[in-house]
């Protein structure tokens, strides 16, 4: 199949789902759909993000350490903010690596409390952030501390919601 010219068709959840299905019956056809991630046609990247959110929701263990890195990377370049929330949406269903890099923790701070950030970005930034949190405990207060002292009145249902059940995990923990 040719994922890339596949990708330029009409978008549902059906055509993805149907997409992370013949990757899930074709394991060896993972690499071809994941680099299409950094395709320059930001309609086939996006989608192949999606397709790639997909898979890792039931087979993170089919990426690497590297991959990791390059979707940090391309996370943190892009402007698109469809990419921008596929890359999180993968990162998050990920083990993250040991260390975890200070500018991608920075980032995740930045684009959860930005108004500019969408709200699935926001909402994937924070629980990243409490992820991180588990491993490395002493970052537990200063989440805290960011989403208690947010104005949540500016922020959308969403965010809110997210915001809440975050900071009752990490006081229940």
């Amino acid at each position: 199949m040719d994922y890339r010219e596949h990708l330029f068709r009409p978008l549902s959840l059906h055509f993805v789902d149907h997409l992370a299905q013949e990757i899930f019956a074709n394991p060896s056809d993972f690499d071809i759909i994941y680099k299409l991630i950094f395709d320059h046609e930001v309609k086939v990247a996006w989608r192949a993000a999606w397709a790639c959110q997909k898979i890792s929701e039931k087979h993170p263990e089919w990426f690497t350490d590297e991959q990791f890195k390059e979707l940090i990377t391309l996370a943190m370049s892009t402007s698109q903010s469809g990419l921008l929330r596929g890359c999180l949406s993968i990162l998050n269903n990920l083990t993250l690596p040991n260390p975890i890099p200070v500018d991608f923790l920075n980032a995740c701070f930045e684009w959860m409390i930005s108004p500019k950030s969408a709200v699935a970005v926001q909402a994937l930034s924070m629980k990243i952030l409490y992820t991180i949190c588990q491993k490395e405990p002493d970052l537990k207060p200063e989440l805290i501390a960011y989403l208690e002292n947010i104005d949540f009145e500016c922020y959308s249902a969403g965010f809110n919601s997210t915001r809440k059940n975050v900071l009752n995990s990490l006081k229940n923990k």
